[in-house]
């Protein structure tokens, strides 16, 4: 299919748009919402259908989207990666005034949520797009012992600090080689009272470098927002061949197997442990990444769990045609 991706955000783009691409569909992207490129790519690329997902940097002009997709019957598929924790805020509202044609939502149980607003909808987990987020050379710019690559968002009072607690905050009086990326982390010591080394904190990382540094450090740390959900970083990070020490949650469990694929922490104790114990014990702490990584290949990369749902895709979008026909 030819689809016009409206994402501004790389995370997005270089995960799931270029996924959709790999898959054989053609692809042209957008990284702004106005009215005339919008209208200028219609009538020229003459797309399938638009797609857009999660809680974009220019989401905020929602209604443009609506009325340009509107205006050329154009078929309109919204991938809400922010569900089930952001349904509510952001996910149903964003539903109610756009009217995608269909929505993808991560959580099995948003379907009926969306039903009872009037929108088809299909269960799709966010992924790792493989050809991204695979196996690369080590990079010395990145390598390190432990790596942690999180934007903080400080102001949820969700799970996510406590994950930060028993996963970040005990390395700042350690002396291990450890490097931050994210937004927000020069505020930490509002939160926890304590703050990193300055030389741990690394500034933004741009999404594309993500592969070389969770190949390049030892030991890979996934913060997690909530129990009963995977973080999008904890597949890229496997997917990678990384190393991964996340949080011990229920979802975690659920999905992956503890001392298998990945280590699990629900201590800043525990935290301390298994890094001390995984940087003297190379092969197996390699032994785990590698499991890991055959692993997320099958479960979690989109070449593979995209034409799972895509059917649900293809017979609304034809649906919408017949319609629009008549």
């Amino acid at each position: 299919m030819k689809i016009l991706l409206v994402m501004t955000a790389d995370v997005f783009y270089l995960s799931f748009g270029r996924a959709l691409e790999s898959l054989g569909h053609e692809i042209f992207r957008l990284v702004t919402i106005d009215e005339k490129l919008l209208e200028e790519a219609i009538l020229t690329f003459k797309p399938d259908m638009l797609v857009d997902m999660g809680w974009d940097v220019e989401h905020w002009k929602k209604d443009i989207l609506a009325k340009v997709c509107k205006r050329y019957n154009l078929f309109h598929l919204y991938f809400a990666e922010e569900d089930w924790l952001h349904f509510k805020s952001w996910s149903k509202p964003y539903a109610l005034e756009v009217s995608p044609d269909f929505v993808l939502t991560r959580s099995a149980s948003c379907i009926p949520k969306y039903a009872r607003i009037g929108i088809k909808s299909a269960q799709l987990d966010v992924g790792s797009n493989l050809e991204l987020h695979r196996p690369v050379p080590l990079n010395s710019d990145f390598a390190c012992d432990v790596s942690v690559v999180v934007n903080p968002q400080f102001k949820f009072k969700i799970f996510r600090r406590k994950s930060i607690a028993n996963l970040v905050i005990p390395l700042f009086d350690e002396s291990y080689n450890v490097k931050i990326w994210g937004k927000g982390w020069k505020r930490v010591k509002r939160y926890y009272k304590k703050s990193p080394k300055p030389e741990m904190l690394q500034g933004i990382l741009p999404f594309h470098y993500t592969p070389h540094v969770y190949n390049s450090s030892k030991i890979n740390i996934s913060v997690q927002s909530v129990r009963k959900q995977i973080s999008n970083r904890t597949y890229d990070i496997l997917a990678s061949g990384g190393f991964l020490l996340t949080s011990d949650t229920p979802a975690v469990r659920e999905i992956l197997r503890p001392g298998v694929h990945c280590e699990v922490s629900s201590s800043p104790e525990e935290t301390l442990e298994k890094i001390s114990y995984y940087l003297k014990h190379d092969q197996i702490r390699r032994d785990i990444a590698k499991k890991g990584y055959e692993y997320a290949k099958k479960k979690f990369g989109y070449q593979n769990t995209i034409p799972q749902v895509w059917p649900e895709v293809e017979e609304a979008w034809k649906k919408y045609q017949q319609n629009k026909d008549k």
